[in-house]
């Protein structure tokens, strides 16, 4: 089995994922920030699944011992360098989920749950329980209990599946689209973190790590057929869990749209 045969088993899904009606409905800055409040949970479970990939692909135990594929542990280690430890607009050392929560502030996007969240992490509290502490969205609970769910799998292909192919890819075009437009139309906001970011996540994603991504999962995979099906399982799987994550998004931004008529 090769990529090209994964890409055509979740087309479908992905075909769904990039016509889903929430993106008709990214129009304004106050869209914007709805967005930001529940996908910042989807930037965070995107660290996490990079770091269970770190754990599985390079040595981050005593004594160290050499891993097999070097190559992979290369590419894992370059991405967790840009993600965990980029720099900012500022050229100050930032993780890309610190960018976030601080693009987050610059919009005007709340972010006291995901600060909840985290801090109900650091006090020992479970993901589930975490999520319940601070109150999370059943369907944003229902997204990164499933990413934990594979990452507590153990298998590092299922890991990079979920990495590779659960992700959206439309929404840094329509949010530069949307906050040059706002910044246009006022000239005395900016919004400049959040453009950094996204123009930051292009770059790299596009030029960089998506690429690399495919032939991670090649190499994990092999000539093992039952990993590369395991691999369709879990990317379907990963794509739904955004779609629903994507409904109640719409759905949130709905409800904002009909309290402000």
């Amino acid at each position: 089995m090769k990529v090209e045969q994964i890409e055509t088993a979740i087309e479908g899904l992905r075909n769904e994922l990039t016509t889903h009606p929430l993106y008709s409905k990214l129009e304004s800055i106050e869209d914007i920030q709805q967005f930001m409040e529940y996908h910042v949970f989807a930037v965070w479970d995107f660290m996490s699944l990079l770091k269970a990939l770190q754990i599985q692909l390079t040595c981050t135990t005593l004594p160290w011992i050499p891993r097999e594929d070097a190559s992979l542990a290369r590419f894992i280690n370059e991405i967790v360098r840009e993600e965990e430890s980029d720099v900012n607009e500022l050229g100050e050392p930032k993780s890309h989920f610190e960018m976030y929560l601080e693009a987050m502030q610059q919009v005007g996007a709340s972010t006291s749950q995901m600060v909840q969240f985290i801090q109900h992490l650091q006090n020992g509290h479970s993901i589930e329980s975490a999520s319940k502490k601070a109150d999370v969205h059943s369907e944003i609970g229902k997204f990164i209990n499933y990413t934990f769910e594979v990452i507590n799998n153990g298998k590092a292909h299922e890991i990079a599946a979920a990495f590779t192919f659960g992700r959206e890819d439309l929404i840094p075009d329509m949010f530069l689209k949307i906050i040059e437009g706002a910044e246009r139309h006022d000239k005395t906001v900016s919004y400049d973190k959040l453009s950094y970011y996204l123009n930051r996540h292009i770059e790299l994603d596009g030029d960089d790590h998506g690429p690399l991504a495919l032939k991670m999962i090649t190499q994990l995979c092999g000539d093992d057929a039952q990993k590369w099906e395991e691999v369709i399982d879990v990317s379907k799987a990963a794509l739904q869990h955004r779609i629903w994550l994507w409904d109640a998004t719409a759905k949130a931004i709905e409800v904002n749209k009909m309290e402000m008529v």
